[in-house]
């Protein structure tokens, strides 16, 4: 059935945030932002397409955001939707990239890769287990590689004020792109050098034995 809300009313926004997106997940906990809080924009899907970006909000939430959750506890969000206009405030600024439809901008396609959604994400017990040199960070990389069928794109991040986290962008595309990047030392494309099938179990059952929940 579709979505009829309007996000501009307080009674639309308020709806909006209760929209189960997933068993777990809620589209209020992926609309806050700092940019849009600090540039006083609404962080809110464009009139008429809160069911598109609840489709694709869905996606993530259900086909990735839930079963990295159920293995290794609870998944953090740092950053989710941002509204085209919220984009534009943070391109060029705030490590935001110019066009974002289809990634952080849930409810306009991507031109190239259809229906998507993004988030930026860090899982506590995974920090805990990279950060204290109990196995090494891409051991995750090919533990999403191997056990989240639907996965887009990966990508880690390393500026200092993610120091006490292990955050990444997890992605869900209609038409994935299968790239895992990382920033930590130096960009790398990860996916041009994929271990064996052998050594990602490997690394995997590493991960999953330190990172308890």
């Amino acid at each position: 059935m579709p979505v009829t809300i309007d996000p501009q009313s307080y009674q639309g926004l308020d709806r909006l945030g209760r929209l189960r997106l997933s068993p777990s997940f809620h589209l209020r906990e992926f609309l806050y932002s700092e940019i849009a809080t600090h540039y006083g924009i609404r962080n809110v899907p464009d009139a008429g397409r809160v069911d598109e970006a609840v489709y694709a909000g869905a996606q993530l939430c259900e086909r990735l955001l839930e079963p990295l959750q159920a293995r290794f506890g609870r998944v953090h969000i740092r950053s989710g939707y941002r509204s085209r206009a919220v984009n534009a405030a943070g391109a060029g600024k705030h490590n935001c990239a110019v066009e974002n439809d289809g990634f952080h901008t849930w409810d306009w396609p991507s031109p190239q890769h259809g229906r998507g959604a993004t988030a930026c994400i860090s899982v506590p017990s995974v920090s805990r287990a990279v950060l204290s040199g109990a196995v090494h960070f891409e051991a995750l990389a090919w533990w999403i590689h191997d056990h989240l069928t639907d996965w887009s794109f990966v990508e880690f991040f390393a500026t200092p004020e993610h120091s006490d986290e292990v955050c990444f962008n997890l992605g869900w595309h209609e038409k994935p792109l299968k790239t895992i990047t990382s920033w930590r030392g130096g960009v790398r494309a990860l996916h041009k050098a994929t271990p064996s099938a052998a050594e990602r179990a490997s690394l995997g059952q590493m991960l999953e034995r330190n990172a308890s929940i």
